[in-house]
């Protein structure tokens, strides 16, 4: 009967005893795991704070990517286009790309071989595009902006091939007033092809920050940018058609307003 007694009495001692060690050991644990989690293997943490895009750049996003895309498919089929063509190649070509002013095939003397339209609103000069220039590669598109009465005509021109020999120039020409109806604010938008300016929007040129740089040293140098007037953010790229830079710019959601006359 007493070693029963003694036998419960060691039971019962040996069970607080591990109750309490247990208990020590799962409030180490937790202690341990909260160092570890703090110190060393720091939970990750989802960030949901707003990010301050720069209005500028959401702009010209919006306003270039659907000229952008467009350019790119033109530019893949006059590129593709080393060839003599014939007319329906050029009317297809016109219907596909309705801002397209025309498109005329030219000799090496500059003679026009075909054309649509058959009469152009402006007087075309192809003469640059013949010219010798380091600039234009043996197979690779050429361009040039021409200043017209009526408004800057933008030229790009792909050589043709007969028998490996350059026979003349696959020409397509365009006035960026009717580039620039794809985009959906064509009035927040400045267009230029180096100094010549394409197309200004609803600002005078001239009174635009843009106006004031150098653009030949920029497009040296830099692709895109971005930069502060007058307390409003602009910014800008260039899409090289053929050997033309194409500058599309903007200025942020307040652009500077003319000054009433």
């Amino acid at each position: 009967m007493h070693y029963s007694l003694r036998c419960s009495v060691a039971l019962c001692a040996l069970l607080l005893l591990l109750t309490g060690c247990k208990q020590s050991v799962n409030n180490t644990w937790r202690e341990t795991k909260g160092y570890y989690n703090t110190y060393l293997n720091t939970p990750a943490e989802l960030d949901f704070a707003e990010v301050d895009a720069n209005a500028a750049e959401e702009n010209l996003a919006a306003m270039y990517t659907p000229i952008g895309e467009e350019l790119e498919k033109f530019v893949r089929v006059i590129d593709a286009k080393d060839v003599l063509p014939d007319l329906a190649w050029i009317d297809a070509t016109m219907q596909r790309f309705p801002w397209l002013s025309g498109i005329a095939v030219v000799n090496l003397e500059g003679n026009v071989l075909m054309q649509r339209p058959a009469v152009s609103m402006k007087p075309l000069n192809f003469a640059p595009l013949l010219d010798e220039n380091k600039d234009y590669g043996f197979r690779k598109l050429r361009g040039y902006v021409d200043e017209t009465p009526l408004g800057n005509e933008a030229y790009v021109a792909m050589p043709f091939f007969v028998d490996n020999e350059m026979k003349g120039l696959v020409v397509a020409h365009f006035d960026a007033r009717s580039l620039v109806e794809l985009c959906p604010n064509p009035d927040k938008l400045i267009v230029l092809a180096g100094e010549k300016v394409l197309w200004s929007g609803k600002y005078q040129f001239e009174r635009t920050p843009f106006a004031q740089i150098n653009w030949e040293k920029m497009l040296g140098e830099e692709s895109y940018g971005a930069f502060e007037d007058s307390g409003n953010s602009y910014t800008w790229l260039v899409r090289y058609v053929g050997s033309i830079p194409i500058v599309f710019g903007t200025a942020a959601t307040v652009p500077v307003e003319e000054p009433a006359s």
